[in-house]
């Protein structure tokens, strides 16, 4: 089996059957190589700005439509590029129903197996890494539909585990995203950065970036930020979502 997934480097006289990746091995860029431009897709962020708009599951493909779309807007598709995408593998560990105390797992629903065909097509895509964090288990929570919010009484005189619903958090995605863009501007692996969030707690990250020399393109998808991450950005592009679809 190849260890190299960029198939391109075959034909440049690479031994890919001997060696990992060039563009995955950090000797890469030791050795004066460098990519033009990286894209920092914040995965949570970009799965509901897309259902919000489409009423649709967020693809593999569509994913990586968007990320070469966002490339194209400033003609940085034709250029050395990678795509970071950031987000949780899903949960597949097992629990209890909060009422009937049955066993429940998370590893045998539909939601499970979709997102793990997901996450490993976009880890099969030439030029992706998948930066993953963890989804963490909280407990349960009651659904709005057995909540009645203006008297703040349970609708049903009985509850149901229908009437509950997993409380599922996300751990570690963000803090990957800062440090990886402190990266690589520190160690000068590439030009641009181009940032897919709508999440103001990378302004820190974002200033050293520029500090650096790095050029930040900041797409916030059309969704409502705070302004200092407006503020921090080179290049601010608010073009809603469906824009990067076509």
């Amino acid at each position: 089996m190849l260890f190299c997934q960029c198939k391109d480097w075959a034909n440049k006289g690479f031994d890919v059957n001997t060696h990992e990746c060039p563009l995955s091995s950090p000797l890469f860029f030791r050795k004066g190589f460098e990519v033009e431009s990286i894209v920092m897709i914040d995965g949570g962020f970009l799965v509901k700005k897309y259902k919000t708009a489409t009423r649709k599951h967020l693809e593999a493909e569509d994913v990586k439509k968007i990320a070469n779309n966002i490339l194209a807007t400033y003609s940085l598709d034709g250029e050395s590029h990678r795509i970071y995408y950031y987000d949780c593998p899903p949960n597949s560990e097992e629990t209890l129903y909060p009422i009937s105390k049955t066993k429940y797992s998370f590893g045998s629903t539909t939601a499970f197996k979709k997102r793990t065909e997901f996450i490993n097509a976009l880890k099969k895509e030439d030029f992706f890494s998948v930066r993953e964090g963890v989804l963490a288990f909280k407990g349960w929570v009651l659904k709005d539909s057995c909540f009645d919010k203006r008297s703040g009484q349970v609708i049903p005189s009985a509850l149901t585990d229908d009437c509950f619903k997993p409380n599922l958090q996300q751990k570690g995605v963000d803090t990957k995203i800062g440090l990886d863009i402190a990266w690589a501007s520190y160690e000068k692996i590439a030009k641009n950065i181009l940032l897919v969030t709508g999440d103001s707690d990378f302004v820190p990250a974002m200033k050293t970036a520029r500090r650096n020399g790095v050029f930040v393109y900041l797409f916030t998808m059309n969704h409502g930020v705070r302004q200092d991450i407006l503020l921090n950005a080179d290049v601010l592009n608010e073009q809603a979502i469906t824009n990067f679809l076509t």
